[in-house]
């Protein structure tokens, strides 16, 4: 069920008592001429007091995540005393502020391989889910935003201009149960753009949500199917996704990712990420294909 984007979506929202209970935020930017992908994705479990997550730019090339120009993911530190998510500075170096409730972000960073500064505009409808079902309060916020700014790297300054996703969520997020699932969005301009997430079942990548934004008119995505051309090390090379959304528009688009990335956001969860150049309506949409699953069943993919 979609509800409206509130002011207080940029809280911590009221938990239930599960010591598993997880706020997360989430931003995203691409530089696509240097074939660059970063996350801010600070994780919250108020119940047990602890932080984790951080910053991370993946490169032009794949390599594990501790060769990945910015691997700053740090484990188990302690929730700052007080902490507000509508301003906060954790002892990181990142620093996340609400200029307008749902509108506009401020985030920094400053660390020893990345500066980063980044203004965040929402540029659409937030898709906002939420769930009356256990864990009580369970939700979930995407968003296209425009982000500007710039991010030096390696004593490279570089500039920030894109379109590109915000995530906000918040529920029972227990270690070692995940799912096998989809996440691909891509943007062409502020009036095109669509995201379309999903779950694998029974050989099938069914898309269960996501948006579409064509000639400016936006609109939840109800049904639809992500296919994939695989090579030999089992990596999504190529992209299709089929959708329709509930003005009943159809949405055809089709990409070509680069090699992929590796984000362990958490424990027990393989997230295997890529820029991807899309064809969207015939024009080129840059964005992402995330391709999530559990270590085990990726292993047995890899042996199959």
């Amino acid at each position: 069920m979609n509800h409206s984007l509130t002011p207080l979506d940029d809280m911590f929202h009221p938990p239930t008592d599960d010591p598993w209970w997880t706020e997360t935020v989430w931003f995203s930017w691409i530089v696509p001429e240097r074939g660059l992908v970063g996350y801010v994705y600070p994780v919250f479990r108020p119940n047990v007091g602890t932080q984790f997550g951080g910053v991370v730019v993946f490169g032009d090339r794949p390599v594990p995540p501790w060769e990945e120009p910015v691997h700053a993911f740090d484990w188990h530190q302690p929730i700052p005393p007080g902490l507000d998510l509508r301003d906060m500075t954790l002892a990181s170096g990142l620093t996340i502020r609400v200029e307008s409730p749902g509108e506009v972000y401020s985030v920094q960073y400053s660390g020893r391989d990345l500066e980063l500064e980044l203004t965040v505009r929402a540029r659409g409808t937030a898709l906002v889910t939420r769930s009356s079902t256990p864990p009580l309060g369970a939700g979930h916020i995407d968003q296209m935003c425009h982000v500007t700014g710039h991010m030096v790297l390696d004593s490279q300054k570089s500039a920030v201009d894109c379109l590109a996703i915000r995530d906000r969520a918040w529920g029972s997020r227990r270690d070692g149960r995940q799912p096998r699932v989809s996440y691909s969005w891509g943007a062409a301009s502020a009036d095109e753009y669509f995201l379309a997430a999903g779950v694998h079942r029974d050989g099938i990548d069914t898309l269960t949500t996501g948006f579409l934004m064509r000639d400016g008119r936006w609109s939840p995505v109800i049904s639809g199917r992500r296919r994939t051309v695989r090579g030999a090390d089992g990596q999504v090379t190529e992209v299709e996704i089929a959708a329709v959304d509930e003005l009943g528009r159809e949405l055809a688009v089709s990409g070509r990712a680069t090699p992929r990335h590796l984000f362990e956001g958490y424990p027990g969860m393989i997230c295997w990420t890529g820029l991807v150049e899309w064809n969207l309506d015939g024009q080129t949409a840059w964005g992402e294909d995330q391709d999530v699953w559990s270590p085990g069943s990726w292993r047995r993919h890899r042996l199959a």
